[in-house]
């Protein structure tokens, strides 16, 4: 009896597993260094998706640093690019040391919706431009 019991909680644990398998997941970006801020100074991002559906009305993301780096100012927004059109989400401004909170990059209504664009982000260190990020591509299905 207890190895029929153990069989279907792990039968039942196996099939939660794989049906949850095809439900997109937050991605963690390559780390990029930023040798003006600091001399390890090193960036990433994480946004909430790879892959946004037709329904998002954001990029929700989050930048750390690690190394030395001090205190980073940043302006960031998910830089899509379809027929000349650029830049179709809300800026997001802020600053941090190690990690900030997760910010919300409101995705604009426009007639024709783009198909892929990173989330860019430009760093400055006490008013000074010490690089910039671009996450891998994020796609935007029409």
């Amino acid at each position: 009896m207890k190895k029929k019991v153990l069989f279907l909680s792990l039968l039942l644990f196996l099939s939660l597993g794989f049906a949850k398998s095809d439900i997109a997941e937050a991605a963690m970006h390559p780390w990029k260094k930023l040798p003006q801020a600091g001399s390890t100074c090193e960036v990433r991002a994480w946004t909430d998706y790879l892959s946004y559906s037709t329904r998002a009305t954001s990029v929700d993301f989050y930048l750390e640093s690690r190394g030395n780096c001090g205190t980073l100012s940043y302006i960031a927004n998910a830089n899509i690019r379809y027929n000349g059109l650029n830049a179709v989400s809300s800026t997001e401004t802020g600053s941090f040391s190690f990690r900030t909170p997760i910010k919300k990059a409101r995705l604009h209504t426009i007639d024709v919706r783009p198909t892929a664009g990173p989330l860019w982000v430009e760093f400055r260190k006490n008013g000074r431009h010490v690089g910039q990020y671009t996450s891998n591509h994020l796609s935007y299905p029409r």
